[in-house]
C-alpha cells in the first residue's frame, strides 16, 4: 500500500512539472502566419527586459515582457514595421531597452577603445612572445676537450659528499 501512494505521489510531481515546465511560453500565443512569429522572435532578441538587468527579452519570463512580447505581435498583425516597435518600446522604456548599443556619439569612443585596447595587448604579447624566443646572448661554443664545467664540478662535489654519508644521516 505504502509503494502504491508513493508511486502515485510520484507521478502526481511529475505531471505537476511537467505542467509548470514553460510559463513565460504559455502566457503569449504565438502569431498565426510563421513569418510573422520569426520577425516577433527577431525583435524580442533586439529588446531587454526593463526591469531585469541586461535580460533580453526572448528569454525573461516576468510579466511585463510577456505584456511586451504580445505587443510585439498585435503590432506586427497590425502592419508596423520592426523598426517602429522598436522604437516604440525605446520611447516608452528609454534607451536602456535597446539590447545592442547605437553606434553614435559617445559609444563610438567606447568601441575605438576596445578595439586600440585590443590592438595594443596584440602588440605587446607579439613583441614579448619574440623577445622571449630570441637568446639574450650567444652561446659559448662547446669545449671539445669534455673539460668540465664549473656547475658540473659543483654537482660532482654533491654528489660525492651525499655518497659519503652514512645511510642513517640521509632523510
Amino acid at each position: 500500500m505504502r509503494h502504491r501512494f508513493a508511486l502515485l505521489l510520484a507521478v502526481a510531481v511529475l505531471a505537476g512539472a511537467m505542467l509548470e515546465a514553460s510559463p513565460a511560453a504559455a502566457q503569449v500565443p504565438p502569431a498565426v502566419e510563421p513569418r510573422l512569429e520569426a520577425q516577433a522572435q527577431a525583435i524580442e532578441r533586439q529588446l531587454l527586459c526593463p526591469i531585469c538587468t541586461n535580460e533580453r527579452l526572448d528569454v525573461c519570463a516576468t510579466a511585463i515582457c510577456a505584456d511586451m512580447k504580445r505587443i510585439i505581435r498585435e503590432r506586427l498583425v497590425a502592419g508596423s514595421s520592426a523598426d517602429d516597435i522598436i522604437l516604440y518600446f525605446e520611447q516608452r522604456y528609454g534607451a536602456r531597452v535597446r539590447a545592442d548599443l547605437p553606434r553614435e556619439g559617445f559609444n563610438l569612443v567606447l568601441f575605438g577603445w576596445v578595439g586600440v585596447s585590443l590592438l595594443l595587448v596584440s602588440v605587446a604579447g607579439g613583441w614579448f612572445l619574440l623577445n622571449a624566443r630570441r637568446p639574450k646572448s650567444p652561446v659559448p661554443p662547446s669545449t671539445p676537450s669534455g673539460a668540465d664545467v664549473p656547475d658540473d664540478a659543483w654537482l660532482d662535489a654533491q654528489i660525492a659528499d651525499a655518497d659519503d654519508r652514512s645511510p642513517e644521516a640521509r632523510p
